[in-house]
């Protein structure tokens, strides 16, 4: 009876198999530069589409209200832009479900101040505890200003879009507020203040101040 010869098998060698992983490391650092500028990339295109949807928001409530503005915020009640733009965010449950007759902590607004919309978030934003435990703050905020500061003065109540202007800006990274309670300021007080004394996270800051960082409004 023939014999049939043993059939020599060459395994891999401890060299090969280290410079295999050497090569799979190496271009595993390659890509990873590359994977986080897309992902930083993404996260400003959403950041900055969330603003601009904001900023419409904003126009179709104007209109809805004959050149009307927002009420100013009333602490520590929802209240504010940050409410009264709902309904034309398609989040008009959320609107009604909001007593600005109570505070953000009360009982009745729980629930509804937990539901922050993702049109109020941004992905470049540090997680941050806001004043009321279980309601996240607010990524943005919004600056008013008189378009003759001379003439017109800040003051409590309705205001014209044709004696004013709004724009969105970034949070900074103290910003605290809960979400329903709107952060609006006037222009004055917020070019008073530093990127020293007040953080902004947002990679575009300027090294002066925070003027860079609206991406446009009324």
């Amino acid at each position: 009876m023939p014999t049939s010869s043993p059939v020599c098998r060459r395994g891999v060698s401890l060299v090969e198999l280290l410079v295999c992983l050497a090569i799979i490391g190496i271009m595993v650092s390659l890509m990873f530069p590359a994977i986080h500028s897309v992902r930083a990339g993404m996260a400003r295109a959403e950041c900055a589409d969330h603003k601009r949807q904001l900023s419409l928001a904003l126009d179709m409530y104007c209109d809805a209200r004959k050149g009307l503005l927002p009420p100013p915020p009333t602490p520590p009640n929802p209240g504010g832009w940050a409410r009264e733009i709902l309904p034309f965010m398609e989040e008009r449950a959320l609107f009604d479900a909001l007593d600005v007759r109570q505070t953000v902590a009360a009982a009745a607004n729980a629930s509804a101040a937990r539901n922050r919309p993702p049109m109020m978030r941004c992905m470049f934003a540090p997680w941050r505890d806001s004043e009321v435990r279980g309601v996240a703050p607010s990524d943005f905020l919004l600056v008013v200003s008189p378009h003759n500061p001379a003439d017109q003065t800040r003051r409590p109540g309705p205001r014209r879009v044709k004696d004013f202007s709004a724009f969105f800006y970034h949070a900074p990274k103290d910003a605290t507020a809960p979400w329903p309670r709107s952060v609006e300021i006037d222009l004055v007080t917020f070019n008073s203040r530093a990127v020293d004394n007040w953080p902004v996270w947002h990679p575009a800051a300027p090294t002066g101040g925070l003027g860079s960082l609206t991406d446009g409004g009324l």
